[in-house]
């Protein structure tokens, strides 16, 4: 879909959603406005999915109840003045796949067991200044692009994941949002499984890798994938760390470490 087809969704707009009974919804190619997704009164609500709509007027997603949110395919955030928030207390589980425009800003989630967040080629959070520092993301020149509430000392998704115990992280080497939120990094203090892609394994990103991991202080298994997008054939290489060459800031429970490559590295052979 294409920005343009995004504003021809058809829209749901008005008062929010009111049901004492209604458990499971998912919408579909819609533009959503306003305060439909306040679910504060779905007291019953648990799972929520939007995919290929449009939250570009929307301030906030609210809910209490909800377990389970997917976002897939949807733009969010399109103008410029602000993100959206999502604010769901009680989330066990979050997908965030190729959510476009703005990256929304996610509040605590104590309950949070697993998440996935991709961050796709057409987000805006990308720097101007990636083709200009030769494809390198410095997070501290991209802080004039960047329109949270609260400047760039505060975070847009990381604080809001630290609770989880699994984490995916897939970005392009473009967009900036994870290592802009590194620099205020959390401590994902039950953090045990861990999935980024070859975004976390350019250079440039090393340190973020390192950042994450020096604090993910029970962190058992990481895996890399040396890829953006899934090739047809994989190579996969699984080890375990020499406790005497790992250092003492990563996790002394990261038993497995497990690499996946197209074409296998000779830095991992």
């Amino acid at each position: 879909m294409t920005f343009e087809s995004f504003h021809a969704l058809p829209k749901l707009d008005g008062l929010p959603l009111v049901s004492k009974h209604l458990t499971r919804l998912e919408l579909h190619g819609v533009g959503v406005y306003s305060s439909f997704p306040d679910f504060s009164s779905c007291p019953v609500l648990e799972h929520l999915e939007f995919n290929k709509c449009e939250f570009s007027l929307v301030q906030k997603i609210l809910s209490d109840s909800i377990k389970h949110l997917s976002i897939t395919q949807s733009i969010s955030g399109f103008y410029d003045s602000f993100r959206a928030h999502i604010c769901a207390p009680n989330l066990a589980s979050l997908r965030l796949d190729e959510v476009y425009g703005w990256t929304p800003v996610l509040e605590t989630m104590a309950s949070l067991v697993e998440a996935f967040v991709r961050i796709p080629e057409l987000c805006l959070d990308q720097c101007e200044q990636w083709h200009a520092n030769f494809g390198i993301v410095i997070a501290s020149l991209c802080d004039k692009h960047d329109n949270s509430a609260n400047g760039h000392d505060s975070c847009v998704l990381l604080k809001g994941l630290s609770e989880a115990k699994k984490l995916t992280f897939f970005s392009y080497p473009v967009m900036y949002i994870f290592k802009r939120d590194l620099r205020c990094c959390p401590t994902f203090s039950k953090l045990k499984t861990l999935l980024l892609n070859k975004y976390w394994s350019e250079p440039d990103s090393l340190h973020a890798l390192a950042c994450i991991l020096e604090h993910s202080p029970v962190l058992e298994k990481l895996t890399l994938q040396l890829f953006l997008e899934v090739p047809k054939y994989v190579e996969e290489m699984k080890g375990s760390p020499d406790p005497e060459e790992l250092s003492a800031a990563i996790s002394e429970f990261l038993q497995i470490i497990e690499v996946k490559c197209e074409v296998v590295d000779e830095y991992f052979s």
